[in-house]
């Protein structure tokens, strides 16, 4: 018994110096030891390589997902609806929808002699594709109803604008290089909504509510719409003038799935623009852009709450080519930072739905952009000089009454 006692009387001595020098450190230091891991350990980024969820279902503040229904030819999605007939392949009643508001923007899209190949169309989450010989229509189911026609040889398009159509009017781009995009624009408004169409190297034409697009070789015309709903009008509007005045040069949205994949969509805003994701992971998200054009671009990078957290609890940085890039304010400055040649890249925080960044480069030569949102880490408790000496006594004064309860009952 008495060995019992002198062992319970060792064990309990030893427990109380610990718990003395366990707190030591408080009160030197003046900070509180932390015993949670300073963060997990990251997935193997080389490992998150797994192809494209483009076919999940999806409904999101980025995009929705394309339903097509090839008796009708009916394209039905989260924010765009249309009629595409096969095998000649016009597009009707071009329709896009957003809080609950539905504008019909296009009556009908004229593409001339056109037979789509074989597999086609085809539809893919929020992307619906058509290929042709020498025509591709992708058509986007995103808030601005977005839609691409591209052309390998001379093609003639013709729009018919519904005929609540106003204030259509042909801008012609200033040239600022040889070849610089876009060589013009048509913008036009049906009620409180607005809308435009750019094309990158032909003319644009207009008589009454038709808008016609002579197309070259080689050649690019977006359609992109403000969401006449969104709370968000004037950020849309400065981002369509950025893409109208040639300086955004590529756009993606994704949201990572939990299985590892993601499901993406993206556009090209300027034909010597190649731009491809890479990996995309909760936090973490890299894509990869280039042009042969001497002029640099914005690039749009959206991202689901999700997928990329941008709350107080965390941190953004973006990378191009491993190099932290600083965040700017200045949103209108950096859209149009190319055109005023600005020499530093960049990156700002838009305010529109999700996590929106827009990073500028001043150049597009091979660029690996990276973005992670980075949990901050937890501030240490401080305590000021006398709290701590204070502190200090007290541990003194415990570890002493401790010791002389041991010796009582040792003897």
């Amino acid at each position: 018994m008495e060995a019992g006692k002198g062992a319970c009387a060792n064990l309990a001595k030893a427990a109380a110096a610990l718990t003395v020098l366990s707190l030591l450190p408080v009160a030197l230091s003046g900070s509180a030891p932390s015993h949670a891991s300073a963060g997990l350990l990251p997935i193997s980024w080389s490992a998150l390589q797994n192809p494209i969820d483009s076919e999940t279902p999806t409904s999101s503040v980025l995009f929705g997902s394309f339903a097509y229904e090839p008796t009708h030819g009916e394209a039905r999605g989260t924010y765009v609806t249309f009629v595409f007939t096969e095998p000649m392949g016009p597009i009707r009643s071009y329709i896009t929808s957003n809080e609950g508001a539905s504008v019909q923007y296009i009556d009908s899209i004229d593409l001339g002699p056109f037979l789509s190949l074989r597999d086609y169309p085809q539809v893919r989450g929020p992307t619906f594709y058509v290929q042709g010989f020498d025509v591709e229509i992708r058509a986007h189911d995103d808030p601005t109803g977005l839609l691409e026609i591209r052309t390998t040889t001379p093609r003639t398009v013709t729009f018919e604008l519904p005929p609540t159509a106003t204030n259509i009017v042909a801008h012609a781009a200033e040239v600022a290089w040889p070849g610089s995009w876009p060589a013009s624009s048509v913008s036009y408004t049906i009620g409180e909504a607005h809308a435009r169409f750019v094309l990158g190297v032909g003319s644009l034409t207009i008589s009454g509510t038709e808008v016609v697009a002579q197309m070259a070789s080689s050649d690019l015309l977006v359609f992109k719409a403000i969401p006449s709903s969104s709370l968000y009008k004037a950020e849309w509007r400065a981002l369509v003038d950025a893409i109208t005045a040639g300086q955004v040069g590529a756009e993606f949205g994704f949201i990572a799935t939990s299985d590892g994949r993601w499901v993406e969509n993206s556009a090209r805003y300027r034909i010597d623009v190649a731009a491809w994701s890479q990996r995309v992971a909760p936090g973490r998200a890299s894509v990869h852009v280039n042009s042969t054009a001497p002029i640099g671009a914005v690039v749009l990078l959206a991202f689901d709450p999700d997928t990329m957290p941008a709350d107080s609890t965390r941190v953004l940085h973006v990378r191009a080519n491993g190099v932290e890039l600083n965040v700017t304010a200045d949103t209108l400055g950096l859209f149009f930072a190319p055109e005023s040649g600005a020499t530093t890249s960049a990156y700002a925080v838009l305010p529109l739905p999700g996590t929106v960044l827009a990073v500028y480069l001043p150049s597009l030569a091979p660029t690996s952009l990276e973005v992670e949102s980075a949990v901050l880490p937890t501030a240490p408790i401080a305590f000021g000089a006398d709290s701590a000496l204070a502190l200090l006594l007290a541990l003194l004064v415990v570890a002493g009454a401790a010791s002389l309860m041991f010796r009582r009952r040792e003897s």
